[in-house]
């Protein structure tokens, strides 16, 4: 195996690590000692590639960001590029795995929202990126609202639809993007 593998294979494990430490512990536990002990590892080897409890941080929202525009890339491809419908869908599945990182980048970054600046600017992306290819302004406004609305209902336990509301939410949220002739 090549040391780049082995590398990435060592930061998804520490990612993997800090994540446990906040939802099993609360924001306050996530120091670089825990996180090493978590993840088997020294301090040492935890610093090798995450030098900062802040790079580590960062490291969560990078790897957050990444895995929805990989979903998002995924989804474009099965329906044939189009932007809006694969970030609809993603957005509306119900995803404990990304909800578990979500919840653990809000708790990190609650003392440092300086952090959150790159998590802003892919939101500000997505959000022209829909608005770009929705009937209105106001209506792409309207369905990203109504996802991120959404996203923090699963994240926090705030009633989340049943799987059968989803469903038809998502055909709502699918009719609201034709254009009206």
């Amino acid at each position: 195996m090549k040391q780049k593998d082995i590398s990435l294979i060592k930061q998804t494990a520490i990612l993997n690590a800090a994540n446990k430490v906040i939802l099993n512990k609360g924001a306050e536990a996530l120091t670089l000692d825990a996180v090493a002990q978590e993840a088997g590892i020294s301090k040492g080897g935890l610093l090798y590639h995450f030098p900062s409890k802040n790079k580590l941080i960062e490291g969560m929202i990078d790897r957050l960001i990444t895995e929805v525009d990989s979903s998002i890339i995924k989804e474009m491809a099965k329906n044939g590029g189009d932007f809006l419908t694969a970030y609809i869908r993603i957005s509306i599945e119900n995803n404990p795995e990304r909800d578990n990182i979500s919840c653990a980048l809000f708790a990190a970054i609650a003392n440092d929202p300086d952090l959150l600046k790159p998590l802003q600017a892919r939101y500000l992306e997505w959000q022209n990126r829909v608005v770009a290819v929705t009937p209105s302004p106001e209506i792409g406004t309207l369905i990203r609202l109504a996802l991120d609305g959404l996203w923090v209902s699963d994240l926090l336990c705030f009633a989340p639809p049943s799987p059968e509301t989803r469903e038809k939410m998502l055909d709502i949220l699918l009719s609201m993007t034709q254009r009206i002739s």
